[in-house]
């Protein structure tokens, strides 16, 4: 029954949000993995690297807020695409950007765009999922996508070893904005509303301000006790990626290890490979056996796999590392996410969602999550300074000490949901 339902979840919203997600894969993982280099590539040093990351924070924690009260009110669908058309219309100025300075107007741009999307964007996923599969719902958002994209990094990869980096990159963003405005036009057409009409509001600008503080204390007064818990962990995990994220792919290529571009590319697809195997088996696991028992050992040992790869010296050891990294990644990922889920009120969701975003919580507790808000943007900046004055280590240790300081307020205080939320 468990696998019909899952099957069904083809036909609805998750469906199409896995599809046109992984569209956007498809372009995106030719970028992210190497956005880090793109930057230094266009003239930046790394402490651009950290600070076009923290103004991306900072830009979107307003539009969290205001997002999560229009998801709540004018309805998640009409949020979702016209904020993925803007995201789309964005990935232009990357494409153009002649130096990095012109990556401080699309950062902008996007960090508005994707605070305003976040929460319907988070709220119409949650709302399109049921109780007893919902790690398993979770875990197919998080396989399908990067499928689309899974040799995307490692061609890119060889492709920037031939010509450069900023030469392969611009067309790389080319392919992105292409597939990204494919996405939303499909979201556009194919979405349907999830919030109960009786939710649905017709909103005046003038009451915009006034209605969104309001809706969020009353969102703050009904959160229970394990989704404050919950939070924590989420801003400890969501601070440590955001000072030590950034800098992977600089020290395993340029920096340290010496890796070249089309390893860093290969380790990544494999990575997803894995991830692809893996993902769906350990969601059911979370749907049948409990969250915690997949959350808390992944918590627990990735600040271990974290200080490995500081400690690697070859392609092998990186690849081993990462392999690593990601199986525990996907252990807890779907699980955690399930939780926070489990503990939210459907009619607050988007609320929930936007207060998640402008304290810096992440909901996957995953290396690969980033975390927003001002919190999310001192973790950039400190990491940038960390990188490029201290040692190229120190924001690498700095991340692993904060996800153990999460996993510990997780063993000390969190609880498996007695009833998990429609």
């Amino acid at each position: 029954m468990a696998s019909l339902k899952v099957r069904s979840l083809w036909r609805g919203n998750i469906g199409i949000m896995m599809v046109t997600s992984g569209l956007w894969s498809f372009g995106g993982q030719m970028t992210w993995p190497f956005w880090s280099l793109y930057v230094l590539h266009l003239g930046g040093n790394y402490f651009h690297i950290g600070l076009l990351s923290a103004i991306g924070s900072v830009v979107s924690i307003i539009p969290s807020i205001f997002g999560g009260y229009l998801a709540d009110t004018i309805g998640r669908k009409r949020m979702v695409y016209s904020m993925s058309f803007l995201l789309s219309a964005d990935v232009l100025i990357w494409f153009a950007a002649p130096s990095w300075h012109w990556l401080i107007l699309a950062t902008v741009f996007e960090a508005a765009a994707a605070g305003l999307r976040g929460p319907a964007f988070n709220s119409i996923i949650a709302d399109s999922t049921v109780a007893e599969t919902r790690a398993e719902s979770y875990a197919l958002t998080h396989i399908v996508p990067p499928l689309f994209g899974i040799f995307s990094p490692f061609i890119i990869g060889v492709y920037m070893d031939r010509l450069g980096i900023v030469p392969a990159q611009r067309n790389a963003y080319l392919i992105l904005f292409v597939a990204s405005m494919v996405a939303s036009l499909l979201r556009f057409r194919l979405l349907r509303e999830t919030l109960p009409p009786e939710e649905l509001e017709h909103v005046k600008a003038s009451e915009i301000l006034g209605e969104t503080f309001s809706g969020m204390r009353e969102t703050v007064k009904v959160m229970p006790r394990q989704l404050w818990v919950l939070t924590v962990m989420g801003v400890l995990f969501g601070f440590g990626t955001a000072i030590g994220g950034l800098y992977w792919v600089t020290y395993a290529t340029e920096d340290v290890i010496h890796l070249t571009n089309a390893q860093w590319g290969l380790i990544s697809t494999a990575n997803m490979l894995v991830s692809t195997i893996i993902s769906l088996p350990f969601a059911r696991l979370a749907d049948q056996k409990g969250r915690l028992k997949l959350v808390m050992p992944s918590m627990l040992l990735t600040p271990l796999a974290i200080v490995a790869f500081v400690y690697s010296g070859n392609f092998y050891q990186v690849l081993a590392v990462g392999v690593t990294t990601t199986i525990l990644g996907r252990m807890g990922a779907a699980a955690s996410q399930a939780l926070f889920t489990d503990y939210s009120l459907q009619e607050h969701r988007g609320r929930i969602n936007a207060l998640w975003s402008v304290i810096g919580t992440v909901q996957t507790f995953n290396t690969g999550t980033m975390s927003g808000s001002a919190l999310g943007a001192a973790g950039n900046l400190l990491g940038g300074y960390l990188y490029g004055n201290i040692t190229r280590a120190s924001p690498l240790l700095v991340e692993a000490g904060l996800v153990a300081g999460a996993a510990c307020v997780g063993m000390l205080f969190l609880k498996e949901p007695r009833e998990r939320a429609g």
